[in-house]
Parts: C-alpha cells; sequence; structure tokens
C-alpha cells in the first residue's frame, strides 16, 4: 500500500505541474511533498520528505532525474513527530532508503540516493501523533496529524480454540470477523498459506509459502458494540479453491498437506479514506480535467496516516476442506490430504 499511495501521488503532482498544452516548464515554485503512514508494530518508522517545482528554463523530466531538485539538503529542514497530547517529541534522522531495504523503483524520479527520515521511537495505538518539519529558511513549519488506530481484535476463526481452524466448504464461505475502533477504516486481509509437499512414501520434496488477499480493500461496517466496531467478511471457497489451481501444479507422484495459515489483517487510518473519497469524486469520464489532491498537510501535497496489524498464525485448515476438495478436478489433482 505504502509504495502504490506514493506513486500514485507523485504521478498526480507531476501531471498536475503540467499545462493543458504540456509546457513543461512555469515559473519556479517549491511545493512540500510528504508521505507517511506509521505503524505502531513497526520497530522502525520512516517519512518521506522531498520537495516538487518546475524551473522556467528545465523541462521536468529533466528535473526529475536530478536528487538534488527533488530532496531538500540536509541543513535545510529538521523533521519530527510529536505526540500530541504529552508534547513529547521524536527527531528523525536521514537515511538512505537504499541501505534500509527500501530502494526506489526505477521511473520519473531519480533513485540513489533514496533519502527518507527514520526514528526507532515506539508509537502508541490510539495516541495522536503530529508531524512536524522545520525549514531553516524562516518559513511557517509544515505540519500535520493522525490518530494510530487502536488494537484489532480477531474473533473469528476463533483465537480460543487449539488448534484454530478454518473451513472452506463447496458453495459455501467462511467468514473473518473483527473488532476495531473509530480510527481504522479501510481494511485488507491477507493469507500466508504453507504447504508440504511430501512423496507416495512420505518423504519431503519441498515446502511452499503462498501469499494470498482475498480482501485487498474494504470499509469497517458501521456496527458498534461494546468491543469496538464489529466488521465482517466472507471469503468464498471457490475463490480459495481457485487460488490454489493458479498457484499449484497437479500432483500426481506426490500428495500436499496444509502446513497452517497466517491471518494478517491490516487497518488504515482517516486519511486514506478522505484519500479514496477525493479520488473517486473526481474520477472517471464525467470526472475533472485534472484530479483533485487530496492533502491533510498544512502547506504542500501528501499524507501522513497511521495503520495497525494483528496477525492470527498457524491457523489449521479443517479436514472438510480437504475433503470437499477433492470431491471434483481440478483442485482433486492438486492431492492435499
Amino acid at each position: 500500500m505504502t509504495r502504490v499511495l506514493f506513486a500514485l501521488f507523485a504521478a498526480l503532482l507531476f501531471i498536475q505541474s503540467c499545462s493543458n498544452d504540456f509546457e513543461l516548464t512555469a515559473p519556479w515554485k517549491e511545493v512540500p511533498i510528504v508521505y507517511a503512514i506509521l505503524s505502531p508494530t513497526d520497530t522502525a518508522h520512516y517519512v518521506r520528505v522531498e520537495k516538487a517545482f518546475l524551473d522556467p528554463e528545465t523541462s521536468a523530466l529533466q528535473i526529475a532525474q536530478i536528487p538534488d531538485s527533488i530532496y531538500y539538503p540536509a541543513s535545510a529542514i529538521q523533521v519530527f513527530i510529536e505526540e500530541v497530547a504529552t508534547g513529547k517529541k521524536f527527531p528523525l534522522k536521514r537515511v538512505d532508503g537504499r541501505l534500509e531495504g527500501y530502494p526506489r523503483k526505477d521511473g520519473i524520479f531519480a533513485t540513489s540516493p533514496n533519502w527518507l527520515y527514520k526514528t526507532k521511537e515506539t508509537l502508541v495505538p490510539g495516541r495522536r501523533y503530529r508531524l512536524r518539519i522545520v525549514r531553516n529558511d524562516g518559513r511557517p513549519d509544515v505540519t500535520a496529524e493522525t490518530t494510530l488506530p487502536g488494537n484489532f481484535t480477531i474473533q473469528s476463526p476463533d483465537p480460543s480454540l487449539i488448534p484454530v481452524r478454518i473451513t472452506f466448504l463447496r458453495d459455501r464461505s467462511s467468514n473473518i470477523t473483527w473488532f476495531s475502533d473509530s480510527n481504522g477504516v479501510y481494511f485488507a486481509i491477507r493469507f500466508r498459506i504453507r504447504i508440504r509437499e511430501n512423496n507416495l512414501n512420505g518423504t519431503l520434496v519441498k515446502r511452499d509459502t503462498l501469499y494470498w488477499t482475498p480482501v485487498p480493500n474494504t470499509r469497517r461496517s458501521n456496527v458498534l458494540t461494546s468491543n469496538g466496531f464489529l466488521t465482517t467478511e466472507r471469503i468464498l471457497s471457490e475463490s480459495f479453491y481457485r487460488f490454489l489451481v493458479e498457484k499449484l501444479p497437479p500432483a500426481t507422484t506426490t500428495f500436499r498437506r496444509f502446513e497452517g495459515i497466517d491471518i494478517t489483517i491490516e487497518g488504515g487510518g482517516r486519511e486514506i479514506e478522505r484519500y479514496l473519497e477525493t479520488a473517486a469524486a473526481n474520477a472517471g469520464i464525467t470526472g475533472a480535467e485534472l484530479v483533485s489532491l487530496y492533502t491533510n498537510l498544512s502547506e504542500g501535497f501528501g499524507i501522513f496516516t497511521g495503520k495497525n496489524v494483528v496477525v492470527l498464525p498457524n491457523v489449521s485448515v479443517t479436514p472438510e476442506t480437504v475433503n470437499s476438495m477433492n470431491e471434483r478436478s481440478p483442485e482433486r489433482d492438486l492431492n492435499f490430504q
């Protein structure tokens, strides 16, 4: 989600820098560009801070390939995250994303260096944080605020069971249900499916890990309970079967077993909802000529928001699921036992 959203912001900013006649030069004006999604589950937090402008004599395509043109000099700004309730301030250190394991993808913009601002301070679910970018030339600080989503609680599959189980029966659905607070708004559900493949004599051939996102983007429900907002997503068994058939070849001289599924629920903050609403309002054939960018910054463009994650590990696939798969091809040809 992180890289996709930033790429979209970058593309839209580039488009808005051009006139209707595609003139790629215009009077010089610097615009702060910021992107950050903070999560209390992360051991390190990163903020991308850049600048966008057009030079009256140079093509925007050329400027985008010059690192000094898209990044602030190290001496020009200071970046902080502040805990709003307590006033506690965390300074962020400028680092090269390439050396942190976050290389920038090839494209319009220069890829090296990939300057980011980093802190390893612990962030607390449910608390409100402020981003503050201090510009050392005397101009006003650039600020934005967000409240991190509180911790999510999975209700189904039932985490109290030993083992925790999930069932996919033909022509039926399986429910994923969880509680969240009001700050968790848009959610994704991901499966990490671990599979063991054996020879017919029982010896190990290999282990596979498949990654499936049955619910890429859903809004939480408005059903408020004493435990928070209760959201239920139904996952069709046929979609589970179809995913396995697409990812695994038939097994004729081997058999397979499920070793467990790790279910991850990731929820993003209110600002993501507003961003999506703004994009939807300006999309389509009847939309505006240029997409109106959502931003929650005091100046410039970008998004400063939060997310949270909960993982239900090692969920067992029930024997009934395997029996249902073996009722007919092509699922039967996968030879799960």
